[in-house]
């Protein structure tokens, strides 16, 4: 009868530690976030993986500043950026170009979005192309299958946010690109560098566009576009270009977050301020001119 009455004894303990660990663990949890200020603490920053490299150069430099700041960088491909923040497995987003609706939170905390850097998209051939240079009107012939041109037009298939993005710059719609997908931007560049035919859009961030770009012997090339097919302007997208908007492709990178968070609108403020410098040294373009102090004897 002892035994009986200890056993059940037990168990009820048991039971009540059961349930009293989840809220524990949220307590815990709860406890470590309000401790965080806008330079110490702990989070996750989910990113379009073609940001990888200066989201890097970013944490580092902010964390040189303010060592209590962790970051962890989550890259992923685009259709998955946000979903990653909503699903609050990580507390901000570094995107190309404004969420889309079905993106986007109606959450009680809503999320807010500043403007960072901007980017370009480009369009890379083979370098046996005959073409020096395309118009915004016939590379959207060309991808949404409008001309007769013999060439085979390319895309990454899980990059929605690119195709999104050129939709809505060409005045086309999403659903008339008609392209051969390939499975990473790695596929799509070594298609390139074999088939002649081939043309392809890729940001110009891609760090596996920068490192093929960087070989003295490539087999692609990079074409100026120009926004009208009468006219002789042609421009590739250099950081200037970009900066300005001359470039017929620019796009905008997103920090998004959520209002409230005293970490990641820390982080937010950098990227607006000091982290614009790291920008310009990037295949980005800053968002706004970077003040520089001039010294004078």
């Amino acid at each position: 009868m002892l035994y009986s009455k200890s056993f059940h004894l037990i168990i009820k303990v048991l039971n009540k530690l059961v349930f009293a660990l989840p809220i524990l663990l949220l307590m815990s949890c709860v406890q470590s976030r309000s401790d965080d200020t806008a330079r110490s603490g702990k989070m996750n920053l989910a990113l379009d993986r073609q940001l990888l490299t200066v989201a890097k150069s970013q944490v580092t430099m902010f964390h040189g500043y303010y060592p209590d700041a962790h970051i962890s960088l989550l890259p992923v491909s685009s259709d998955t950026t946000l979903r990653l923040l909503l699903d609050h497995q990580a507390r901000a987003a570094l995107i190309e170009g404004r969420a889309e609706a079905h993106e986007d939170s109606s959450q009680k905390n809503p999320l807010r979005r500043e403007l960072v850097a901007r980017d370009a998209i480009v369009c890379i051939v083979n370098s046996r192309n005959p073409l020096k240079s395309i118009s915004l009107k016939d590379l959207c012939n060309l991808y949404t299958r409008k001309n007769k041109a013999r060439m085979i037009p390319l895309v990454t298939a899980n990059d929605f946010h690119l195709q999104s993005l050129f939709s809505a710059i060409t005045g086309s719609q999403q659903g008339d690109l008609k392209a051969w997908a390939c499975q990473s931007d790695s596929a799509l560049l070594r298609r390139l560098s074999v088939d002649k035919r081939a043309v392809g859009l890729l940001f110009n961030s891609s760090p596996e566009l920068k490192m093929v770009m960087a070989k003295s012997k490539k087999n692609i090339k990079m074409l100026p576009l120009s926004k009208d097919a009468r006219g002789p302007l042609s421009l590739l997208p250099t950081q200037q270009n970009i900066f300005d908007g001359s470039y017929p492709l620019v796009t905008t990178v997103y920090y998004v977050y959520y209002s409230g968070d005293p970490l990641a609108a820390g982080f937010g403020s950098w990227l607006s301020g000091a982290g614009q410098k790291a920008f310009e040294r990037s295949t980005l373009a800053p968002c706004k001119l970077v003040e520089r102090t001039l010294i004078l004897n």
